[in-house]
């Protein structure tokens, strides 16, 4: 039998054996007395114990005022992630998060927003609250944690930069500097957890949430989606160092394939791996032809080698800035144009 009442006052939740060895188990706050009788006039002692601490311990689980909060949390995060979710499906990422949907103590500030994606899991598959405990046992505090529809949108306060800057000792000179280690830590952690195969994060500068909000989810969207494409064998995506091939991506298709018939030969090349792979390399280190060689394990004279003979087939030396341009911009549209 179970009784309702409506006290004036808030109690305590209990539970009571009475004389007529009836259990009683009353769980009271400020608006209801919800009171549970049953009959153990059967029972052994053993098992009325046993009743009296399963009681016990389901009435100290719903009187943790924590547990409720972090449900409470949970579930405003979640929606607020629809909403941003609905605003990037409308090509709304101007729009500004209505107060009653933001997390006011938590977005004050200026932040540092992270996008998480899977390619082997979606956001149903990974746990709210096991990916918000990790990331706080990392970030050392509060954060912002919103699930979109296939990605999970992370801030975090700005203060971490200033005290990563007094802490650090590695040379991490700039802003950006300490956005790429906070990162690549960031990365390690999630990967560890959930496996590094199929997972992508991408950064960008910080931000003031109320103005920015959708626009940066849309923007840290593209980086994913650009750095999948441009740098497959990279899973640490910095925004700031995809305006070029954001900028290639935006070329109409026409505009694509007139650039590639005008490079016929440079472009036959690309379908090289041996080719592509050293003209990667050689331009992520700044066409530095050293540490090009020990990046790619190979001698100076031989690297030297590749690209005379790729200058002789061409007529582009990457050598030269003009050329490097070119050969460049070609690569890039052969990488999009052999994934589309």
């Amino acid at each position: 039998m179970t009784n309702d009442h409506k006290p004036k006052g808030a109690g305590i939740a209990r539970s009571v054996v009475l004389k007529d060895r009836s259990l009683w188990l009353g769980g009271v706050d400020q608006q209801t007395v919800q009171v549970l009788e049953a009959d153990t006039s059967k029972l052994s002692e053993a098992e009325v114990k046993l009743i009296e601490l399963l009681m016990a311990a389901v009435v100290g689980e719903a009187s943790l005022p924590a547990a409720g909060a972090k449900k409470d949390d949970e579930h405003r995060s979640r929606q607020l992630g629809a909403w941003i979710q609905e605003q990037l499906e409308q090509g709304e990422d101007k729009a500004n998060a209505p107060e009653s949907l933001t997390l006011t103590t938590k977005m004050d500030g200026v932040m540092i927003p992270f996008l998480l994606g899977w390619e082997t899991h979606s956001v149903t598959d990974i746990s709210y609250a096991k990916l918000n405990k990790l990331l706080r046992s990392y970030f050392g505090g509060d954060i912002v944690l919103l699930p979109l529809k296939e990605e999970w949108y992370v801030l975090v306060g700005e203060k971490l930069l200033a005290d990563l800057r007094d802490e650090s000792d590695e040379g991490l000179d700039t802003e950006r500097d300490m956005l790429g280690a906070l990162s690549q830590g960031m990365y390690e952690l999630v990967a560890n957890e959930w496996g590094g195969g199929g997972f992508h994060l991408a950064v960008g500068d910080p931000i003031a949430p109320e103005q920015a909000l959708v626009s940066t989810a849309l923007l840290l969207r593209e980086t994913l989606t650009l750095g999948r494409l441009f740098h497959v064998t990279e899973q640490i995506h910095l925004s700031w160092e995809l305006r070029l091939e954001r900028l290639v991506y935006s070329i109409p298709d026409a505009q694509r394939q007139r650039f590639i018939e005008d490079t016929g030969s440079q472009i036959s090349l690309m379908q090289d791996e041996e080719i592509l792979s050293t003209l990667d390399a050689f331009f992520q280190l700044d066409c530095n032809v050293s540490e090009t060689a020990k990046r790619l394990y190979i001698h100076r004279n031989t690297l030297l080698y590749r690209l005379d003979k790729f200058k002789q087939e061409t007529g582009l030396d990457v050598r030269r800035f003009h050329d490097a341009v070119i050969v460049k911009l070609g690569m890039l549209l052969y990488k999009v144009t052999n994934r589309e």
